[in-house]
């Protein structure tokens, strides 16, 4: 699996996700919080993961956040530092102004398939 490619066991759905970060709540300054991160670093990119094996509800998430240290903006940064903490999937959330995901059975094409109900355009 690639470190920066969704993936899972079997990947029976695959798709993509966008993300507006929250002008409220900072992945970074929570990591400060917590003393995972520095107050120099800054996030970079993210994952979230969950197993539900049992079918149980899920009430904890992982976040992965992968941390960068350099003073500007690099488009293709040499190594970064990864920190993980468990939250809420409701914390997790909170990070975000908008989160969109959306997956398909990886077999399908819908690209051309009109919807009947409730979407987003």
């Amino acid at each position: 699996m690639d470190t920066f490619t969704a993936g899972v066991q079997y990947n029976d759905f695959k798709g993509t996700v966008a993300a507006d970060v929250s002008d409220n709540l900072s992945i970074a300054k929570h990591l400060v919080s917590l003393g995972k991160a520095q107050n120099d670093e800054r996030v970079v990119a993210f994952r979230i993961t969950s197993s539900g094996i049992s079918g149980a509800q899920v009430t904890e998430v992982s976040l992965v956040a992968y941390l960068s240290d350099s003073k500007e903006f690099e488009p293709s940064p040499e190594s970064l530092r990864a920190v993980e903490i468990s939250l809420t999937p409701g914390e997790a959330l909170s990070f975000f102004k908008r989160f969109d995901l959306v997956a398909n059975r990886s077999e399908l094409d819908l690209t051309a398939t009109r919807v009947d109900g409730p979407h987003y355009d």
